[in-house]
């Protein structure tokens, strides 16, 4: 029967004890990056990254706009980002005459409606993994009070963000799909 360690210090009388306890420290560290690397749908809390996914709509805000530009925002349009189109879509464009502020034959400040350049409210809509630390929409980090590129294929204009709202994925299309559906079965009746 042969010893387990042998007068020379090796194990089984094949290996080193020292170079044996090296090798697995080495092997182990190689399969903890590997299993580090290779699991990217894991973040660093080890949830599931797209448990984070959820609908975000962003109200943007837009002073002193030509009418004749702000006419061309329609729900629908596609965010443009980087010379091509985005997840994001408008939902919905509201006009108002611009305030601005003038003064009166005394010296006193008055807010005025423009005669002609238009306020715009635009909500837009996209998808985030709302567990990420910065929040994006057509490709740009919004943040309340942050600037904002509002760019489509024919408008684009600096804006302000003046909300967010992060939704569950399908819970605020549930009225307009239902609008659809019902349209769409009294055309084809």
């Amino acid at each position: 029967m042969s010893k387990i360690v042998d007068e020379k210090g090796k194990l089984f009388g094949v290996i080193n004890i020292v170079d044996l306890l090296v090798t697995l420290v080495i092997i182990g560290i190689i399969a903890v990056i590997g299993i580090r690397l290779t699991s990217s749908e894991r973040n660093a809390e080890g949830e599931n990254v797209l448990d984070g996914k959820k609908e975000i709509y962003v109200t943007l805000y837009g002073n002193s706009i030509v009418p004749e530009a702000a006419e061309t925002l329609k729900p629908g349009d596609k965010l443009v980002a980087n010379n091509v189109f985005t997840d994001a879509e408008i939902v919905s464009v509201d006009m108002v005459p611009a305030a601005y502020i003038t003064t009166n034959s005394d010296g006193e400040a008055l807010l005025q409606e423009h005669p002609i350049w238009k306020d715009i409210t635009v909500v837009i809509k996209d998808t985030v993994n709302a567990s990420n630390p910065i929040l994006k929409a057509g490709n740009q980090e919004v943040r309340v009070n942050y600037n904002f590129i509002l760019k489509t294929q024919q408008f684009e204009a600096n804006c302000k963000v003046r909300g967010i709202e992060l939704k569950d994925i399908g819970s605020s299309n549930n009225t307009e799909v239902t609008t659809k559906t019902e349209e769409s079965e009294s055309v084809t009746e």
